[in-house]
């Protein structure tokens, strides 16, 4: 924030009285420049400074509390999907996890001893908050005023899907943060330091083995360390940094399973991609592959809906669909389940498929991107992480009650509680970000990007490009869900919102010193007069 510049304050004042305080080191502990930043740091985190300078966040940041609090009371004991139960099965039992990687289950074994999901889900309300409190705060330090700061921050503290999706035992409010920080470190005035970008690095590592997709992030934010120049050191050390603990991950996998990745679902998910658009007459696949054409999966069919329509795209089958499906290929082949033989078949299908239709394959993900969009101002349902009536599961199964127990000590699913699930409800109809606006902060980022483009894009381009990779990535992997790019939001609203930051002037050049003038030339001596040649007393 501006108001960190007390910090080169401090500094300045400190330094006339450096050599004093050499001499009297022993007299006060808190004396040099790291007392005065450490005073510094603590008077713009005092509740009255706060209130003072930042009063318009602070009044967003309690009222978004109201709903956050609702949504602690209106649902219990949690909203779950299925992969809240293989999070939860991972953490009592310390697996790693074969479908999606266990960066979750880490953090929910840690709040495991308090066997509750309310206090993982309050701990994931603060997370949204502090989301927020980023994105206010780096738009702030970078010369926002308040105004357009608190309104940058405003998407991530009040839409309801950010609320929901903090209400759901899944990993992606911890994915957002994680970037968040990361991110944050790395988009300082000045060059990033050795230690903050190895800080970045790990806090990515951590990210991809949160959510798959992460893993692109890295190759990101060292390109942008790259372009900033921070150094090889700098650069070698966020390299190590991030790929020390992956690699450690991936060793451990390959220990347990015989595979050195992080998850055994890769080709499965690519295969589920190439479901809405392979065609096994193009491709002609070997006939080891021929059970994996979707055409066989005949459970699948596409709701009723006018041609030409959103409503069509919303409603036709999904890669999930058919990954799920009662009768898809891995659930019945020789050796069933996720496992390396089957996750081997699904890559090499996929890879053959987006080889033979590539145009396909780009048509497919461009719709799923631009449904990132259309998609957010659909109905509210569970596909789009919303509060409903409904639990998400209708009836849980005997294992999942069973993972539930063992983690949290209940049986109980989802269910209301009222009156608060009908505050929580009615606030939820009029409070959302509008897909049509994202669209438009997407937009506004971008146009920051290029018109810095002498510099790589600016500061600006960190942001938005972890932002539409958030978008696309999914969209060519596996499919477009609103969970999985629910953490471009607030990486857009800081690139949008750096698109209008001023721009601090570049240093000038230090005027090159005046020549010293030419010494005077020396008087020539004057030459001695010479005798005269008949001179007396020189003669012999």
């Amino acid at each position: 924030m501006p108001d960190l510049k007390l910090y080169e304050d401090s500094d300045k004042r400190e330094q006339p009285d450096a050599g004093r305080a050499q001499g009297r080191a022993g007299r006060s502990p808190h004396r040099g420049p790291a007392g005065a930043r450490a005073r510094a740091a603590a008077a713009l985190v005092s509740p009255k400074f706060l209130w003072r300078s930042h009063r318009l966040f602070m009044i967003l940041a309690l009222l978004s509390l109201l709903p956050r609090i609702l949504a602690t009371r209106a649902f219990r004991p949690g909203l779950l999907t299925a992969d809240s139960f293989l999070y939860m099965n991972e953490a009592v039992h310390s697996t790693l996890g074969v479908i999606r990687p266990s960066g979750y289950s880490f953090f929910l074994r840690a709040l495991e001893p308090f066997h509750s999901l309310l206090l993982v889900t309050t701990v994931q309300h603060l997370m949204g908050v502090a989301v927020a409190a980023i994105v206010y705060g780096l738009l702030r330090y970078h010369g926002l005023p308040g105004w357009c700061a608190a309104l940058a921050a405003a998407p991530t503290l009040f839409d309801t899907r950010q609320i929901a999706l903090e209400s759901y035992i899944l990993p992606d409010t911890l994915y957002c943060l994680v970037i968040m920080l990361a991110v944050a470190l790395l988009l300082t005035k000045s060059t990033p330091r050795p230690w903050q970008c190895a800080v970045a690095g790990l806090l990515l590592a951590y990210a991809s083995v949160l959510r798959g997709n992460g893993l692109p992030i890295v190759f990101a934010a060292l390109a942008f360390m790259l372009i900033r120049r921070v150094g090889w050191r700098a650069l070698a050390v966020a390299a190590a940094a991030a790929a020390i603990p992956l690699i450690s991950y991936a060793t451990a996998f390959d220990m347990t399973y015989g595979q050195f990745n992080i998850t055994s679902s890769d080709g499965l998910f690519l295969w589920s991609r190439t479901t809405s658009f392979a065609n096994c007459a193009i491709i002609k696949p070997p006939p080891q592959l021929r059970p994996l054409c979707p055409n066989s999966e005949t459970l699948v069919k596409a709701a009723p809906a006018r041609p030409w329509s959103v409503s069509q795209l919303l409603n036709a089958p999904t890669p999930a669909d058919y990954l799920w499906a009662p009768d898809a290929w891995w659930k019945h082949d020789a050796d069933p389940g996720i496992n390396n033989d089957n996750d081997r078949l699904g890559m090499q299908f996929a890879l053959d498929a987006i080889k033979a239709q590539p145009l396909d394959y780009l048509r497919v993900s461009a719709r799923d991107v631009a449904l990132a969009f259309l998609s957010t101002d659909r109905p509210q349902t569970n596909a789009t992480m919303t509060f409903t009536m409904k639990p998400h599961i209708a009836v849980l199964p005997a294992n999942y009650v069973s993972d539930l127990s063992e983690y949290a000590h209940t049986t109980e699913n989802t269910h209301p509680v009222q009156p608060y699930a009908y505050f929580l409800l009615l606030y939820q109809q009029p409070v959302y970000f509008s897909g049509a606006i994202f669209f438009l902060v997407m937009m506004a980022g971008l146009v920051g990007v290029i018109r810095n483009w002498r510099r790589w894009g600016g500061l600006q381009a960190l942001p938005w490009t972890i932002a539409a990779m958030s978008i696309a990535v999914p969209a060519l992997l596996t499919q477009s869900l609103y969970r999985y790019t629910i953490v471009a939001i607030p990486l857009a609203c800081v690139a949008a919102g750096l698109a209008f930051a001023r721009r601090d002037p570049e240093p000038a050049p230090a005027p090159a010193p005046a020549p010293a003038p030419a010494p005077a030339p020396e008087p020539a001596p004057e030459p001695e007069p010479e005798p005269p040649e008949h001179a007396p007393g020189l003669l012999a």
